[in-house]
């Protein structure tokens, strides 16, 4: 196991200002310290979705991390390789790039896996078709709550077979497969051995993108549709509601409590569940979108009745009548009631 820092309330790091983004980290790592260890501290850092940008790399960079993890997914777009035995540096910063056609094996449960040794007999021979004895690596990466939450099949015991086989077949030397910390590899690599490293850095251009970013995302250079989407004007609300309640707080002095409830309030799941995709099932979710809204109005008036700012109290208000109404229309509009 290998822990890296992120954000502490689940921010898209893309999306909100960088002052921001370096308070939540800080935040997640003064968390990390109280409750496992005083000098904790990694050199890797995940992106809440693994939402990123060059922007975000440079920043990452700036606050002296080495590396982060982006998904591959779309690489192909641009003409661009999927790596395996180099690791692709933007702004000087290292990105290592998961798999999504492994990491999907799992989340969308297309495969014929029965027990953790079918995925690890699989992987293994892809990996042979692939790279052949070559140095290389693959790198698969999913929320924790996929594994017996969202697909049942993947519990504890498929798990335990799965670790089972990778640890047998570290052990046979025609498969030559082990895991291992990303960091691990990192050290392996072109910046920290002077002569014939395993992996080289190759200085690449990566793309916007998230775990979740699509091809048609891309096109529409609509790289966080999930949260932030063109055309989607819930979205366009609920962040014009955010960005001004943030400018409140963060121009109110001396309230810790309130600061507090800010940082809380980042959290992406709120815009995620107005993603027009989400609509478009017919399983919209308004509890969870109001449940977010709501806890910025109650943040708001906060803020306003400590400097009586009554004109930044009438646009918030105002911005969320609007807000109520589109999420309602829409809500009507996808369960066929209008």
């Amino acid at each position: 196991m290998e822990l890296t820092e992120t954000g502490a309330y689940h921010p898209i790091f893309p999306l909100i200002p960088p002052s921001e983004l370096k308070r939540q980290i800080r935040i997640n790592k003064e968390g990390m310290r109280k409750d496992l260890s005083p000098i904790f501290e990694s050199k890797g850092i995940f992106c809440p979705e693994m939402a990123f940008t060059g922007g975000v790399a440079a920043q990452l960079k700036s606050l002296e991390y080495e590396w982060t993890v982006a998904d591959d997914g779309n690489l192909d777009y641009y003409g661009l390789a999927n790596p395996y035995n180099k690791i692709y540096r933007q702004n000087g910063f290292c990105v290592f790039l998961r798999s999504r056609l492994w990491s999907d094996r799992f989340a969308l449960d297309n495969n014929n896996w029965k027990h953790g040794k079918d995925f690890v007999d699989q992987l293994v021979d892809s990996l042979m078709n692939w790279i052949g004895r070559d140095d290389g690596y693959v790198i698969i990466a999913l929320d924790g709550e996929t594994f017996g939450h969202h697909q049942k099949k993947f519990n504890k015991k498929f798990l335990e077979e799965m670790f089972d086989a990778l640890e047998q077949a570290q052990s046979e030397p025609e498969n030559e497969i082990a895991t291992a910390h990303l960091s691990d590899i990192f050290q392996m690599s072109g910046a920290n051995i002077a002569e014939n490293p395993k992996f080289l850095q190759v200085s690449q251009f990566i793309p916007p993108s998230s775990w979740s970013t699509s091809r048609k995302d891309i096109e529409r250079k609509d790289y966080f549709a999930w949260w932030k989407s063109k055309g989607n004007e819930i979205q366009r609300l609920h962040w014009l509601l955010l960005n001004l309640v943030l400018d409140c707080v963060r121009n109110t002095e001396g309230n810790d409590e309130l600061e507090r409830d800010m940082d809380k309030a980042m959290y992406s799941c709120q815009f995620w569940w107005s993603n027009i995709w989400k609509f478009n099932k017919n399983d919209p979710n308004p509890g969870e979108i109001y449940k977010g809204v709501f806890n910025l109005r109650r943040i708001l008036h906060k803020a306003t009745k400590n400097d009586n700012n009554k004109e930044k109290l009438e646009q918030g208000e105002k911005i969320l009548r609007q807000l109520v109404t589109e999420i309602e229309k829409n809500r009507h509009i996808f369960l066929g009631e209008f």
